[in-house]
């Protein structure tokens, strides 16, 4: 493994092991030869952004070139982590996630309290896609689009998928997996 590796940000009341990460973390792997890391988040039940900010500065090996995907919360946390770096040729991928406050997770509006600036991250990104599905009812796709919009981004918009947490159905996400791959620029 030669390339620089991909963080994995999960979401709200989630952990590394969960949902499609370790699928993707498999194909990553084992496709791309890519190391991927999962991060785990402290108290993901109950997160706070100046806990979460102080993981990412001692998990994350924060350089040029690194890959971040988020899910959910992840997404914004990957959004705080890129403003507060001079990092530079970054690819981004975003599940489900959100910018400002959203009216169904209320409980999360201390992430969202000071809005993004925009004018220091997109600089610094290279490639960066964002996904959502149609009938996701925990965060609906406008507010993934909206944040869409101003990363000037892909949108990938899935005719289902729900937030992409169903039991049972959320152990894998080819999609992500391919939006990955084109990010990395790899045909293979």
């Amino acid at each position: 493994m030669d390339q620089q590796p991909i963080y994995m940000f999960h979401g709200y009341t989630s952990y590394a092991a969960d949902h499609w990460f370790p699928w993707l973390e498999k194909q990553v792997e084992d496709q791309l030869d890519v190391p991927f890391i999962k991060l785990n988040f402290p108290d993901s039940n109950h997160p706070e952004r100046h806990s979460w900010d102080q993981y990412c500065d001692r998990t994350i090996d924060g350089r040029d070139g690194i890959t971040l995907v988020g899910h959910s919360l992840g997404c914004i946390q990957v959004l705080h982590y890129i403003s507060q770096h001079a990092f530079q040729h970054l690819n981004v991928l975003l599940v489900s996630g959100f910018d400002e406050p959203i009216w169904t997770l209320p409980e999360l509006d201390s992430f969202t309290e000071k809005p993004v600036d925009y004018t220091q991250i997109l600089p610094k990104i290279d490639r960066v896609t964002v996904m959502s599905a149609l009938n996701d009812p925990s965060v609906p796709y406008p507010y993934t689009l909206s944040m869409a919009r101003r990363l000037h981004a892909k949108f990938v918009l899935l005719p289902e998928g729900h937030h992409f947490t169903d039991a049972g159905k959320d152990k894998q996400l080819p999609e992500a997996f391919q939006e990955l791959k084109l990010l990395l620029n790899r045909k293979n």
